[in-house]
């Protein structure tokens, strides 16, 4: 018996010790801190209160496997790994901070908030939550549109999975408010040519045929050149023909021309500033039909990628329109409401165009710009335009790398 109690004596002192010895490892790499700290911030300011310091955590860059950009493991301390490759690639992007925030947010969601991946979509099919990813569902990415407005909800819901869906995801089809007519492509004209890129161009019976050669990238062709720098309505009735998976059609806002010819500019300096580029809307052909990319041109990932179901119809022709007004850009298709967005609302427009597929064409029917707001003036005369050689801006190309499917 005696044996027995001081055995016991002996593994409480052995327990008593080892507690006392334990400390909880906190090592944070110094590039992670600042999202960490944001992190802890966000979730004070909503009543979420988290010793990370106290609990122990380990945050560190590692190369991660094909295209996983985060990963969380539960171990003693908690471990978070973000991809490091994936962090250089956002440099320069005007949406570094955002994408950055993004994934160190969402894994810190599933070790200090104990979330899962949450599939679930709003009203307007945008993705409920930044805690989105895993296996696919129904062959969409995992952008989300971090940025603006919606940043605040998607915090809000982070921290509360309560949160209320937003103003801004309720569905919507077009007011009808177009605003003035101000230009408008000409198709009584006739006109048979080529650009430098080797796309071809045909007028013909009231159809403006572009058929692109080009087999690694989608182009941009501006068609409309009247500045824009107050609201609009830009409207293109269009037909596509796409082949393979990289091809992608819709219609764009220009802001700058140098810019885009590069697509992604690793250098900002004072003739290209943060803000010049492109806002466009595509739609990947060769699919079902339903899934849509906003894009900007100075973004690394598209700014959402926006499931909608019985809009677009295939191999038949679609009207896709972008209206600027309230600070807001509104993208449709076939006058529905597909998305809404502040990103890059107020910088003034050079040129309106429409995208054609790698390999593939588009007939047009139709193409009207409409000027909206006070600067409207009464009896505006209509710019009709053709499709002239010596009027022609250089096609831009679309990366594929755009629509890159990182996981989380």
């Amino acid at each position: 018996m005696k044996r027995i109690v001081n055995l016991m004596a002996l593994l409480l002192l052995l327990a008593f010790g080892s507690c006392k010895d334990k400390t909880n490892r906190y090592e944070v790499d110094p590039q992670l801190d600042p999202y960490l700290q944001l992190f802890l911030q966000e979730g004070s300011k909503r009543g979420v209160n988290i010793d990370v310091v106290g609990n122990g955590l380990l945050m560190e860059f590692t190369d991660l496997d094909g295209l996983t950009i985060g990963l969380c493991t539960y171990q003693d301390p908690l471990l978070v790994q973000i991809d490091r490759d994936y962090w250089s690639e956002t440099t320069q992007y005007e949406d570094q901070e955002n994408l950055r925030q993004n994934v160190v947010f969402h894994e810190l969601g599933h070790g200090l908030l104990n979330r899962s991946h949450d599939n679930r979509y709003l009203e307007n099919y945008e993705w409920k939550t930044i805690m989105c990813g895993g296996e696919k569902v129904t062959g969409r990415d995992w952008a989300v549109n971090f940025n603006g407005y919606r940043k605040e909800y998607y915090l809000d819901e982070l921290f509360n999975v309560r949160t209320p869906a937003p103003e801004w995801s309720k569905k919507a089809t077009f007011d009808q408010e177009k605003g003035s007519l101000v230009q408008n492509l000409d198709m009584n004209r006739s006109y048979n040519g080529k650009d430098e890129m080797g796309n071809t161009y045909l007028m013909r019976n009231q159809i403006y045929t572009i058929v692109s050669f080009n087999k690694e990238s989608n182009n941009i062709i501006p068609i409309l050149s009247d500045p824009m720098e107050g609201d609009f309505y830009f409207e293109v009735v269009m037909k596509a023909y796409a082949t393979g998976d990289i091809s992608t059609s819709g219609i764009c806002t220009i802001y700058d021309y140098d810019n885009n010819q590069k697509y992604n500019p690793q250098k900002r300096d004072v003739q290209h500033p943060i803000n010049d580029g492109c806002n466009y809307l595509a739609v990947k052909e060769g699919g079902d039909g339903d899934q849509f990319y906003l894009v900007n041109s100075n973004c690394y990932l598209p700014i959402a990628e926006v499931l909608i179901k019985d809009v677009y119809t295939h191999d038949d022709y679609n009207k896709y329109a972008i209206s600027r007004h309230d600070g807001e850009i509104f993208f449709y298709i076939n006058d529905q409401l597909i998305f809404r967005n502040d990103y890059q609302a107020d910088a003034p427009c050079l040129a309106f165009g429409v995208i054609l597929p790698a390999m593939g064409k588009l007939d047009i029917t139709s193409v009207e710009l409409y000027e909206l707001g006070p600067s409207l003036k009464a009896g505006k005369e209509v710019r009709s335009v053709g499709p002239r050689e010596g009027d022609m801006h250089q096609p831009i190309k679309i990366s594929t790398k755009k629509l890159k499917d990182y996981r989380k």
